[in-house]
């Protein structure tokens, strides 16, 4: 459950992208100002210069002077994000019916899950939304195909139960998404966490107890988990 600190790209970036990708296409050698860009986003022009920085910054889009204004194009990595938003919204459009089901391998974490999963903000709201107090720690798995990881990325796009982020005197703790799961009868709940160090390759779960010995887990077994998400 490691959180970092990399720049989030949600719904208000990829808008940005898109009209920054309209206007190449619409408008090719064209100079975009920011106050085109805040017309289109009904944002105030300096809310739209700091929004395009950032993208700048995060490598999503490259700009250059060009008279008195700037050329302004997605990076790979910008259109990379558009398409990638396109695909999670394809995966919404076609909810799966049934629990998805996952098989990986047993791995020991970064051992920061318990740190966050113990943290009084997201304690209670796990009682309140799941109907248990999870243990302090996550059961990490490594999922073990390419569709079993594509099946991960898809949980990121998906509705599921949301904890809300918050602060406290030392620092911010952001949100997360979590959905009802089973792993072998046993009640659980999968994580889908915004920024995370893991990739789609790995899948966490928590439960009111410690999975690992209750089932007699070791490094390197397999195991499998139906996470809901209807």
């Amino acid at each position: 459950m490691a959180q970092n600190r990399k720049e989030e790209v949600g719904p208000a970036e990829v808008a940005t992208l898109v009209e920054v990708l309209k206007h190449e296409i619409d408008h090719v050698g064209k100079p975009l100002s920011t106050a085109e860009v805040g017309r289109a986003l009904s944002l105030t022009q300096q809310a739209a210069s700091s929004r395009l920085l950032r993208l700048e910054e995060g490598g999503y889009l490259e700009r250059s002077r060009s008279g008195r204004g700037f050329l302004v194009r997605l990076t790979i990595k910008g259109v990379d994000e558009l398409r990638s938003f396109q695909s999670g919204l394809s995966d919404v459009l076609d909810r799966p019916t049934g629990p998805l089901h996952f098989e990986g391998t047993v791995f020991a974490g970064l051992g920061e899950g318990g740190y966050y999963v113990s943290q009084k903000g997201y304690e209670r709201q796990f009682v309140g939304t799941l109907g248990f107090k999870p243990y302090p720690g996550t059961l990490n798995l490594r999922l073990t195909s390419p569709e079993q990881v594509e099946q991960r990325r898809r949980l990121q796009f998906l509705e599921g139960i949301e904890v809300l982020g918050f602060k406290d005197k030392a620092r911010t703790y952001g949100p997360v998404k979590c959905f009802r799961a089973k792993v072998k009868n046993r009640k659980a709940a999968a994580l889908a966490i915004q920024r995370t160090h893991y990739d789609y390759s790995v899948l966490e779960v928590i439960a009111p107890e410690r999975l690992r010995d209750t089932l007699g887990l070791k490094e390197g077994d397999r195991c499998a988990v139906d996470v809901f998400v209807n």
